[in-house]
């Protein structure tokens, strides 16, 4: 059993890093200070103490690459959370939106007129993100 480095990582960054998805932003983590760095076009080493990105990104061992999580998980998330509706309605109008071609963009519909379910899938698909944030820190060895 391997120990895991306790570092003071910022959860909510590396939540964020994950769900980028934009090719033009690359998310390191620093495994020694827990300092999450963003490399885009408009880099400025002197807001990371003046590191260049190539120094971080030539650095695998120190700065570990936060990968970005493709678009099937926000559409399991959403599979898991009707799953779980209490609300027979809303549940089946959840399942079909999901059947739908967009199912994204539906399922957003459908609960765009219920406030308090929004609320109740925002912080849902909070708890997600932060248990795949947790997990890929452990991955790294690292205790969030």
């Amino acid at each position: 059993m391997t120990n895991s480095a306790h570092l003071p990582v910022d959860l909510l960054e590396v939540c964020i890093a994950l769900e980028s998805g934009d090719a033009g932003h690359r998310w390191y983590l620093d495994a020694e200070n827990g300092e999450t760095i963003l490399v885009t076009g408009e880099y400025d080493p002197q807001e990371y103490g003046n590191r260049t990105s190539e120094e971080v990104e030539g650095n695998p061992a120190r700065y570990r690459r936060i990968p970005e999580l493709d678009g099937a998980h926000v559409l399991e998330d959403m599979r898991v959370f009707t799953a779980t509706c209490a609300d027979v309605k809303l549940k089946e109008s959840l399942e079909m939106a999901l059947l739908a071609p967009r199912p994204e963009r539906r399922f957003r519909s459908v609960m765009g007129w219920l406030p308090e379910s929004q609320r109740q899938w925002h912080s849902f698909r909070q708890t997600r993100i932060e248990q795949r944030a947790k997990a890929w820190l452990a991955q790294q060895g690292i205790a969030a």
